[in-house]
């Protein structure tokens, strides 16, 4: 009986077709070909690596090369297979200032020209005379690549100058609280404490490719945060976005200007007079494109308190869902969208 069932399972499974989605693998995705695919009858930006059967995708490079194109078969292979070999002209990032209702100062487009056709990764509301990020506007597709980290250098593209880029410097940050609290202050106890890290808004680990990733490293993307809470529960957060394995359109900002004590009052911190504002507050919305679902996120950017804060003048607090548990170092909760929206970034309705 046992053998006859094996055999009818057998004879059953030779009249199905097995469809096997297509990945694109490490060695693929690491070259510095730009993978796109055609929506409307243009180009844009392919935002995961993972395609289903009869999908196309197009391997871009700058100098007038031919448009290497691929199709995902259903049985998980790509016709014809993905090159592995880097362009002989590779297409340049490029920053687009534009004119957005949305952003009171100026918002910069990041991305890439091909021919006339700008594929845009993501968007930054920035203030440059202030280097102030106000929120950066990203979509975030399902990625199961574990691509590298790409490196620390951060771009100024030149938006603000080098001693602007300076203020983020350990040491820069050390005589600046020394100047604000006075010598032998407790916040920043050396010229080699960490403090602030430069804390991505659209994070790097949202996208598979690194030619991707490494467009996120820009001081327009950045602010500064508390260096424990940017790699604890800031980090668990993005980890829950990206766990959704979802499109999602994720705006990320930053609330307020953080204050700490001296004495009997309280000193607003500026990593620079009048300039490079540490936040009181970041912030994630999150909309899922294909269900319609909102969630707010928000987590205190004051590493130094040791009680939980009262977040109500910006937030009215709501359960977070299940799956995410941010249990690390800092202080976060999950706000009523409708809410959060009027009550802080109401430019972003209808938007986010």
């Amino acid at each position: 009986m046992i053998w006859l069932a094996i055999f009818t399972y057998l004879y059953y499974l030779q009249g199905v077709e097995f469809v096997c989605s297509c990945n694109i693998t490490q060695a693929e995705a690491g070259t510095d070909r730009l993978f796109a695919h055609m929506v409307n009858n243009r180009y844009e930006l392919l935002l995961t690596d993972r395609l289903e059967p009869n999908q196309q995708i197009s391997l871009l490079c700058d100098g007038n090369a031919q448009v290497f194109t691929s199709k995902c078969l259903k049985n998980g292979h790509f016709s014809p297979a993905l090159p592995k070999t880097n362009c002989l002209r590779a297409i340049p990032p490029s920053v687009v200032p534009t004119v957005d209702n949305t952003c009171p100062h100026t918002m910069y487009l990041v991305g890439f020209w091909y021919g006339n056709t700008f594929m845009e990764l993501y968007r930054s509301c920035y203030d440059a005379r202030t280097m102030k990020s106000y929120f950066s506007i990203s979509m975030v597709y399902p990625t199961y690549l574990k691509s590298k980290r790409p490196p620390t250098a951060f771009d100024t593209d030149g938006i603000i100058t080098p001693a602007d880029e300076a203020t983020f410097q350990l040491n820069s940050i050390y005589n600046r609280f020394e100047y604000l609290f006075g010598p032998g202050q407790s916040y920043v106890t050396s010229p080699r404490s960490f403090s602030f890290d430069r804390g991505h808004l659209t994070p790097f680990a949202d996208y598979s490719f690194p030619k991707l990733r490494r467009q996120t490293n820009k001081y327009l993307n950045v602010v500064p945060q508390y260096n424990t809470i940017n790699r604890s529960n800031w980090k668990i957060v993005e980890n829950w976005v990206r766990g959704q394995k979802d499109i999602l359109r994720v705006c990320t900002g930053a609330l307020g200007v953080l204050e700490l004590l001296d004495r009997n009052q309280l000193v607003s911190i500026y990593l620079a007079p009048n300039m490079n504002p540490v936040p009181r507050w970041t912030y994630k919305i999150i909309s899922s494109i294909t269900t319609g679902i909102k969630y707010v996120i928000l987590t205190s950017n004051n590493g130094w308190e040791t009680q939980k804060p009262n977040p109500s003048s910006v937030c009215k607090v709501t359960a977070c869902p299940t799956t995410l548990n941010p249990s690390g170092t800092g202080y976060t909760f999950c706000c009523d969208p409708i809410d959060f929206i009027r009550r802080n970034v109401p430019n972003l309705t209808g938007v986010c």
